[in-house]
């Protein structure tokens, strides 16, 4: 897994140091993380997960099965922000046809 973070840092031009400021994820736990005397928990995974916009799977394994990058930056955005996870759960538990109206709503206001 570190060695994919390392791969991050270098693509996305940060340094660990930011990361360490901006996540809250202490620097001596991403020593132990790079040192193999730690696993990192899944809280922070998905902090760095979301800082970089990719998934979980991809920040383990380097693949991305299941999301493009443009889903994955979506899931990310989804996962910041609080009012649109609740309105997509609430969104979730509608029958089909309010379902419906739901979308047809957001793009008549798209239009405007």
């Amino acid at each position: 897994m570190y060695s994919i973070f390392e791969e991050l840092c270098r693509l996305k031009n940060v340094t660990p140091y930011k990361i360490w400021k901006e996540t809250g994820i202490s620097r001596s736990t991403l020593s132990d993380w790079k040192n193999g005397k730690s696993m990192p928990k899944a809280d922070k995974l998905q902090k760095i997960a979301d800082y970089f916009g990719v998934s979980l799977e991809y920040l383990m394994t380097g693949r991305e099965k299941k999301f493009s990058d443009e889903s994955a930056h979506l899931v990310a955005k989804i996962r910041n922000d609080t009012r649109l996870s609740e309105a997509l759960s609430k969104y979730f538990e509608l029958p089909d046809a309010k379902k419906k109206h739901v979308i047809e709503l957001i793009n008549f206001l798209s239009e405007v």
